[in-house]
């Protein structure tokens, strides 16, 4: 029987995970790389299995991860590296399928009325794939207009949206932020016609972020979660929520000592998924999460609750307490001025916020105001400062690319 058709037995494990782990094991082992890590461990006793690292991904060779024959592969994909060594990620053609099913059957709700431009990068990446197989099994057509393309700088794609009209726009969340400002001081109205929602994915998103884009388009945004390494693991509800309602993961949050803290407390995010293309078990890449009775949302949803803090490593250690990304974004995004870009420097004295204002005058009693604020909330010494985290200029122009002329014409002549 397939996994969609097991779905309710898989509820018998608990909280943390929805999938047998007999099923979980069977598909690991197809790959060399389980083989080996498990060939001396009980894997009966599933707390004895231990964690998969992201290191151990970075280092592996790729082949060894595949959990089918490379025949059956549809295609291949990396990290982006910025945290070290990029780690690889292989996707069945059966991978695809459920990928796109999944996608489809989520609150975003995709159909063939719909027509779907697609900023996230079309690279090695995989959010902008998940998007366009949806699109292809849902028959919505779909606009490729891939961040890391220089053939469509944001001006190009405001531009597409004006022209064409999408009804669905994927974004990483701070390229809707900064096509969102750009197109207000333009005087664009926003939404669109047609535009019904955002997809967001590929950063954190905790509520007042959501909730500033939201305002800032005028439509709702879904928010997607999942890595290049997992593939997509959940879509937000329409209330925003991670329901984890995967017939192929299981969820661990687990203490510094692996093993598993109680429903409603942080700790460090480990899955187990039983994709065809690269199984993972126990994998566990930095990230930080909690997990809350289903009830915590009012959609209706069964299925408890996932809160994706980010990577540990983005954690700031303040006086009496430690701060997530998730909680530094729910500070700044509640502030009377937002910004369009952002970024904190942790000092061990200070923490120095970089603001890219667009669009509005800056001034001095901006500035103290915003030190004011945060200084309130986070209870150490804070400093604004308004400057340019991206080049404005870049933002607004329209480079012009083409192809290669093999040919040359003339009109003075040559002596």
């Amino acid at each position: 029987m397939s996994p969609e058709n097991n779905y309710d037995s898989f509820c018998s494990k608990g909280v943390f995970g929805f999938i047998m782990e007999d099923l979980l094991i069977s598909a690991a082992l197809q790959s060399n790389f389980y083989k080996k890590k498990l060939s001396n461990v009980n894997v009966r006793e599933w707390s004895k299995i231990p964690l998969t690292t992201k290191q151990e991904l970075r280092d592996a060779d790729p082949y060894d991860l595949l959990g089918t024959a490379i025949q059956n592969i549809a295609t291949y994909h990396e990290t982006s590296g910025t945290t070290g060594k990029p780690s690889p990620s292989w996707f069945s053609f059966d991978d695809v399928d459920m990928e796109a099913k999944f996608t489809v059957e989520s609150h975003l709700r995709l159909t063939e009325d719909d027509l779907v431009l697609n900023r996230f990068p079309f690279a090695l990446a995989i959010p902008s794939f998940i998007l366009y197989w949806a699109c292809q099994l849902s028959r919505a057509a779909h606009i490729a207009a891939s961040k890391s393309s220089l053939l469509t700088p944001h001006m190009r794609v405001i531009e597409i949206i004006e022209r064409v009209q999408p009804t669905v726009i994927t974004f990483i969340p701070a390229e809707a932020e900064i096509i969102g400002t750009l197109a207000r001081s333009l005087n664009i109205p926003l939404p669109t016609k047609n535009l019904r929602c955002l997809v967001l994915g590929g950063e954190v998103v905790s509520p007042k972020r959501k909730k500033y884009i939201e305002a800032l388009w005028g439509v709702p945004a879904f928010a997607s979660f999942g890595s290049t390494e997992t593939g997509g693991l959940f879509m937000t509800c329409h209330h925003g929520n991670y329901h984890m309602k995967n017939p192929i993961a299981k969820v661990e949050i687990l203490d510094e000592e692996a093993q598993n803290v109680p429903l409603g407390e942080k700790g460090e995010f480990a899955i187990s998924i039983a994709r065809e293309g690269m199984p993972l078990l126990r994998y566990a890449n930095g990230d930080m999460a909690e997990i809350r009775e289903a009830t915590s949302c009012t959609c209706g949803s069964s299925y408890p609750v996932l809160v994706h803090y980010g990577r540990k490593s983005d954690h700031i250690a303040l006086k009496d307490r430690t701060l997530s990304l998730y909680e530094l974004q729910d500070i700044v995004y509640s502030l009377p001025y937002v910004p369009m870009l952002w970024r904190a420097q942790v000092y061990p004295d200070q923490i120095k916020f970089h603001y890219q204002m667009f669009g509005m005058e800056k001034t001095e009693d901006m500035r103290l105001c915003l030190e004011g604020e945060l200084r309130q909330h986070l209870g150490v010494d804070v400093s604004v400062n308004f400057t340019e985290l991206v080049d404005e200029a870049d933002l607004t122009s329209v480079p012009h690319y083409s192809k290669f002329h093999y040919v040359e014409h003339f009109t003075h002549v040559l002596v």
